[in-house]
């Protein structure tokens, strides 16, 4: 039975009526509590998860229908930079994971119901096509759970990680606080195939890499009383690495006999991070809600790199130093009322600071190699006012409206010294109508704008491709206006699809371009326009295997926009054509146990340098999985992931003097990493 079938099976198993007293006689199974509406957002009650055997409030998140957990992103500030969840109502002021950390910290018992937010239910959720609302027990005591997990490369070796975290009530605040610790191990290898313009096979290399990433974290957070309100602090400070050996034999032509030459790539990357959150939250009366929120992240991360092959050598060590602090407040009107609406402001402030040492030895000592903008500084300061606006227009159709005023100064001194000040608009617009509480259709557009990298201000290498990189101080970043259309559908004890088709249109695309200095950098290339179709959805199988559910979450896209080196169209830079994975899961209640497979479905993206066409390709990937709490008072999981080994696929086109004229040579590679079979246990507290 192929997945299409599968899922056509789901459905009509789902959506059939269902016969009461025969499910009643079912060998004894419990079933899964009815879903109940709130309004326009359905609700999942603890019990609803019990098949699931959740430890923590992350694994119950995992198992809601028709919902992805969104970490956030990186971008600067928080309000555009935060992810799709809230305790109790309130967004965590956390960033880049911090997210799962304080949903891993929440045992399972904490927690009382899953409340989906389709957009419209409160200030916070705001611009947000779907939200969780994790609501805790009020009369929860003091909770943890510990967790260890070992994992197995095909290289033979054991990586180990472990976390503990533990939460109560200390003089009236709710504090928690998780350590963790482990090391990911990356054994690969691989083969290149070079060939000269008109296809000829001209040297192959074999390459080994062994690789390893240590990271080490402590998570606190509490929170209490404060004015008369709720005050949140949020610790986080982290350590990781990532370090590899490559050992790469060359021949000429084939790979027969002994190798005519070797290189040896010796990459090491190490970081620190702090981050320090703050929120202060107090009812006003009358469904207003005041809100304060800061935040300061201070990072360091050095890389450094040495390649060495025959009489050549090449070494590179760059050190950047990115800050941020972020303050906002927002007053908010919550509740059923006719009109909501939002005021607040955010102001940021971020720096980078970044040195980059490049020194190349072609047999007569190590010499220094120029690259523009080497050793820069980028600071930016910004602010954001805005307004946000929720009508009521019928019983089932609600206006959300907004618009957000932003205003920014860049400045970059170093070699090609700079400053520039930005303003933009944000407008967005969405009719919401809700028939009922089963299904939701929303109709929207919203402006955004990109956020620079300040990484792409300055000079970057990377040897193993023999690209070195240019820093541009003039970059500005593009915006893009989206036009959606979103069904969220759900139906049973357990069914859910939502699908949405968009249009983007983006002004001020960056790519790769060369600069006055003769160095290739990023820099604006012009528009371009992205359309797709994404779709999540959970599927109960019980007409096909009692206890089983299938789900899906795909997106199908594609962008055109023309080309300035060849005048010619092309697709955007790094965007696949589709992304799709699927979990088939089957949970047997009787014997404490759930086994499932889950796969990944292969996908493809192209990035267009100046005198390069690069096309990466990820193979398709199976997984399997079996959990049990048949072990009094632990949830044991043994997971194998990419069971078929994990494929990676690269070829790169190069062209003379640039893309616009012949090819000139290619290279062909392809990675292969294993499975990894993993043993985790897990004990709650």
């Amino acid at each position: 039975m192929n997945l299409m079938t599968m899922m056509l099976a789901g459905v009509a198993a789902s959506v059939a009526p269902v016969d009461e007293p025969r499910l009643k006689k079912d060998a004894g199974q419990e079933q899964p509590p009815a879903i109940v509406p709130a309004g326009p957002d359905p609700v999942y009650p603890a019990d609803f998860y019990t098949a699931f055997q959740p430890q923590t409030a992350l694994d119950m998140l995992e198992r809601t229908p028709g919902f992805l957990l969104s970490e956030g992103s990186s971008v600067r500030g928080f309000g555009n930079a935060a992810g799709n969840v809230l305790i109790d109502g309130q967004r965590p002021t956390v960033k880049g994971g911090g997210i799962t950390e304080i949903l891993r910290r929440i045992a399972a018992s904490r927690v009382e119901r899953v409340v989906l937010l389709r957009g419209t239910d409160a200030a916070e959720a705001q611009g947000q096509t779907l939200v969780a609302n994790v609501v805790l027990r009020t009369d929860a005591g003091g909770s943890g759970n510990a967790s260890l997990t070992i994992a197995h490369t095909k290289d033979g070796y054991l990586s180990p990680s472990g976390r503990i975290s533990h939460a109560r009530r200390i003089a009236g605040w709710q504090t928690s606080i998780e350590l963790s610790a482990g090391v990911e191990r990356f054994p690969n290898d691989g083969i290149y195939l070079d060939r000269d313009g008109n296809g000829t096979l001209t040297s192959t290399r074999r390459e080994h890499i062994s690789a390893n990433a240590p990271e080490y974290g402590l998570a606190l957070s509490t929170s209490g009383p404060v004015a008369g309100g709720t005050l949140t602090v949020n610790l986080r400070l982290n350590r990781d690495g990532y370090s590899s050996d490559r050992g790469i034999d060359i021949f000429s032509g084939a790979a027969d006999g002994s190798p005519d030459g070797r290189r040896d790539i010796a990459y090491d990357e190490k970081g620190r991070s702090g981050e320090l959150g703050l929120d202060w939250t107090r009812r006003l009366g009358a469904g207003w809600t005041a809100k304060l929120v800061g935040l300061g992240r201070i990072e360091r991360y050095s890389t450094d790199e040495d390649y060495v092959e025959g009489a050549y050598r090449g070494l590179s060590s760059q050190l950047e130093k990115p800050t941020e602090w972020v303050a906002r407040a927002t007053v908010s009107r919550e509740g059923d009322h006719v009109v909501r609406p939002e005021f607040g402001g955010e102001i940021a402030y971020n720096r980078l600071s970044s040195r980059l040492d490049y020194a190349e030895d072609v047999g007569g000592g190590l010499m220094p190699v120029a690259l523009a903008n080497a050793d820069t500084r980028v600071s930016e300061m910004r602010g954001e006012a805005f307004a946000n606006l929720t009508v009521k227009l019928t019983k089932k159709v609600n206006l959300e409206a907004g618009i957000a005023a932003e205003f920014s100064r860049i400045r970059v001194t170093g070699e090609a010294a700079q400053e520039q000040s930005l303003s933009y608009l944000k407008p967005s617009a969405a009719l919401v109508w809700s028939p009922s509480g089963r299904t939701q259709v929303r109709l929207g557009a919203r402006r955004t704008v990109d956020q620079l990298n300040f990484g792409d201000f300055a000079a970057s290498v990377n040897q193993a491709d023999g690209r070195p990189l240019g820093g541009n101080s003039g970059l500005r970043p593009a915006r893009v206006t989206r036009a959606l259309l979103r069904v969220d559908h759900r139906w049973g004890k357990g069914g859910a699809i939502a699908v949405e088709a968009y249009h983007q249109w983006h002004q001020g695309l960056l790519g790769y371009l060369i600069l006055p200095t003769g160095d290739e950098a990023l820099g604006v290339l012009g528009n371009s326009r992205q359309w797709g179709v994404t779709t999540q959805g959970t599927l109960p199988l019980d007409g096909l295997l009692k206890g089983a559910r299938l789900t899906v979450d795909g997106t199908w896209r594609g962008s055109r926009m023309r080309d300035p080196v060849t005048g010619r169209r092309r697709v955007m830079d790094d965007i696949a054509a589709q992304s799709l994975t699927a979990e088939f899961r089957h949970d047997v209640p009787s014997l404490k146990s759930s086994w499932g497979v889950n796969w990944t479905a292969a996908e493809e993206g192209r990035v267009f340098y100046t005198g390069e066409v690069l096309r990466w390709r990820d193979q398709a990937v199976w997984g399997a999985y079996i959990e049990t709490t048949a072990f009094a008072g632990f949830k044991t999981t043994l997971t194998a992931k990419a069971i078929n080994g994990q494929d990676y696929g690269r070829w790169r086109h190069f062209y003379a003097p640039s893309r616009a004229g012949l090819l000139s040579g290619s290279e062909q590679r392809r990675q292969k990493e294993g499975a990894i079979v993993s043993l985790a246990l897990m004990r709650s507290f």
